[in-house]
């Protein structure tokens, strides 16, 4: 076994080098981890992540409620807009603040639609 030997000031310099790496490759896996927020799900993987049926997400395409892209013929949902959904349709909290009482009294309740079929 070698044993190396250097001026303390050498080691110290190269010892800023290897801090200044490591900065520089924490910053890029931070960048990549939000970078991975907009990876595309698959119609599957999107109702599943939104709890409805796929049905219920075409209704949602159709209606323009949530963004998707169209590649190879296949419909695909970015993770953000699937966060955003989720989001925008959960009550926070119990409405302490005015803020959250704001985005709760916002937040629709039903579809919209006429009910379909005979009244009784």
């Amino acid at each position: 076994m070698k044993v190396i030997t250097m001026e303390s000031s050498a080691y110290k310099a190269m010892m800023e080098q290897i801090a200044e790496v490591a900065g520089y490759v924490r910053e890029i896996r931070e960048a990549m981890k939000r970078e991975n927020t907009d990876r595309l799900l698959d119609t599957n993987e999107a109702a599943r992540e939104l709890g409805v049926s796929k049905r219920t997400l075409q209704r949602m395409r159709d209606d323009h409620r949530i963004r998707y892209v169209v590649l190879r013929r296949k419909c695909q949902y970015r993770l953000s807009e699937i966060r955003r959904i989720l989001d925008s349709h959960t009550i926070r909290e119990d409405g302490r603040t005015l803020e959250e009482l704001h985005h709760n009294s916002r937040l629709p309740t039903g579809n919209g639609r006429q009910p379909k079929g005979r009244r009784t």
